[in-house]
């Protein structure tokens, strides 16, 4: 529930911090780079705005004072076949699949990346929202870290580790970490294997 104070505005200081990623998921994903790809996925999010003109009623998102991701859904939207691969819109779908092409072809696609952060973003805390809506949407000019560790009041740490939990949750929900895992995965059964079939030579 957001607070608000005595003119009926967000009470940034109330801000909740409910469950944050632990610190050793955290450490499993270069942050830095998540924050890289989460950004880019909001570029997208505004050049399908330009590119498909005709849809732009369906493709304009706003982020409210209090946190709230608005859209308006197309009714007539189906899942599609969306590009020449004949990837599908599940909800497992990995965007990071996706080019700038895919986009220009498919208003579906440009769709259904739209509806997709807005469910990620409501899967957010209170704390982490503010986060993304500061530095992903606020125009023209993002509150910095310190300022907002000032007007929060919460402690530096505790602030930095709901940045980071932002940006990999939502990075998470879109498919954006799948590449990473499955790298991850293919190396360590690579050394299984490797170890399993080692060739000792004999002098």
């Amino acid at each position: 529930m957001i607070a608000r104070d005595e003119e009926g505005k967000l009470d940034i200081t109330l801000l909740e911090v409910q469950r944050p990623l632990s610190e050793a998921i955290i450490k499993e994903y270069d942050h830095k780079e998540v924050m890289k790809d989460i950004h880019n996925i909001f570029v997208q999010l505004q050049d399908n705005f330009f590119e498909q003109a005709v849809y732009q009623e369906y493709l304009k998102y706003t982020i409210t004072e209090d946190l709230e991701f608005v859209i308006v859904e197309d009714p007539s939207l189906k899942i599609k076949n969306i590009n020449e691969n004949n990837l599908k819109l599940g909800s497992e779908i990995s965007f990071k699949r996706f080019t700038k092409k895919d986009y220009k072809k498919s208003i579906d696609l440009c769709e259904h990346l739209l509806m997709r952060v807005r469910d990620s973003f409501y899967n957010l805390d209170e704390i982490e929202k503010y986060v993304i809506k500061n530095f992903e949407y606020d125009k023209p000019k993002p509150l910095t870290d310190e300022i907002i560790i000032f007007e929060t009041k919460i402690h530096k740490d505790k602030y930095y580790r709901s940045k980071k939990s932002a940006y990999i949750k939502m990075a998470l929900q879109l498919g954006l970490m799948d590449e990473i895992k499955m790298d991850t995965i293919l190396v360590s059964e690579l050394k299984k294997y490797i170890s399993k079939n080692i060739v000792t030579i004999e002098n």
